[in-house]
């Protein structure tokens, strides 16, 4: 039989926890949580933990439940105090599939997530509650290598090129010139890089997402495999087209490989992504363009670069209005500049 002394450290240690992991939810907290356990209580003047329970009671307890209440659609200061030990034993750094957490634990309210996906991992730590999903990096990789490279472009060799070649060629301004292209080219290229692979990324999250939470089993085999490719993988112009259609239940998509954006991605994205990821001096077949795969790596520029990135917004905003999602893109999507650069800010 359980004592009452008992309950009320039990009671002192469940809101303890809860307002330990609250904290750590919220950023608050500089390092691991403080041990909390029953056994820490039993040894105290019971005057002492009953003082302890009516100060928790009339304050601690409230502040938890209005946390709970902001925060989650169905999670109550003790089902958050079950969040404690798990992060105690991981020394406070936990990584869980979200859907785990929505299934061991609970859901959030609309907004905390800041629209992250059903398929983001959840992250706890000292920093707080952070979401990782693979189109939150790399948007962030797009974004990074646009905008030092327009910086560069725009910017930082704009002053090199009023310069005569004699001035040009002189050894410490050959040098700085030659650091500067360096940099540029490298930020080009992984530019084109992420435009593809964030493409890619969102398409099958959005697949991913959907097969967690509709029966397919009612679609043909061949339309399964478009969602899931567990019999054979799907190429990218497929997953474009026909993924958005089946994800909103309808006749049509809004890609079409004859129609921009979508023409715009076949045209300039996928060939110099390829040329970059199948690097040869061997020619693409001629069912995909016959191009020189070299050229398209030697002659990338910005002016190709930010259309590869107008092309990926575009493509993004079409599949996200069509599917029903809220806004224009979604907002994992950084801002832009009136110049096109990305407003990347201090968020991580």
């Amino acid at each position: 039989m359980v004592s009452g002394r008992e309950r009320e450290a039990a009671e002192i240690v469940r809101y303890k926890r809860a307002a330990a992991v609250g904290r750590l939810l919220l950023g608050e907290l500089d390092g691991p949580m403080e041990p909390i356990f029953v056994e820490q209580y039993l040894d105290r003047p019971r005057r002492d933990l009953k003082a302890e329970r009516a100060a928790i009671r009339a304050s601690l307890r409230g502040e938890i439940t209005k946390f709970c209440r902001n925060n989650f659609e169905d999670i109550k200061p003790e089902d958050l105090a079950k969040l404690y030990e798990p992060l105690y034993e991981r020394g406070s750094v936990w990584y869980l599939p979200l859907i785990d957490f929505l299934r061991d634990f609970g859901k959030f309210k609309a907004g905390v997530l800041k629209g992250a996906p059903l398929h983001a991992t959840i992250h706890i730590s000292p920093w707080g509650l952070q979401t990782d999903f693979p189109e939150h990096h790399l948007i962030r990789d797009l974004a990074v290598s646009f905008d030092e490279a327009v910086e560069i472009e725009e910017h930082r060799l704009t002053s090199y090129r009023t310069k005569t070649w004699r001035e040009r060629k002189e050894q410490e301004t050959r040098g700085e010139i030659a650091d500067l292209i360096r940099r540029s080219e490298v930020n080009q290229r992984t530019c084109v890089l992420s435009c593809f692979n964030l493409i890619e990324a969102y398409i099958n999250g959005l697949a991913w997402d959907y097969v967690h939470t509709h029966d397919i089993s009612g679609l043909s085999k061949k339309n399964q495999n478009v969602l899931t490719e567990s019999e054979k993988p799907v190429n990218i112009i497929d997953k474009l087209v026909k993924r958005p259609r089946l994800i909103a239940e309808k006749d049509v998509g809004p890609l079409h490989q004859t129609r921009d954006p979508l023409k715009l991605f076949i045209e300039v994205i996928k060939p110099y992504r390829d040329s970059i990821v199948h690097a040869s001096p061997f020619a693409a077949l001629e069912k995909f363009g016959g191009y020189d795969k070299l050229s398209k790596i030697y002659e990338l520029n910005l002016s190709t670069v930010r259309r590869a990135v107008d092309i990926t917004i575009a493509i993004i905003g079409e599949i996200h209005r069509f599917i029903g999602g809220e806004g224009d893109l979604p907002v994992w999507v950084l801002p832009r500049a009136k110049d096109g650069t990305f407003i990347i800010g201090a968020n991580r």
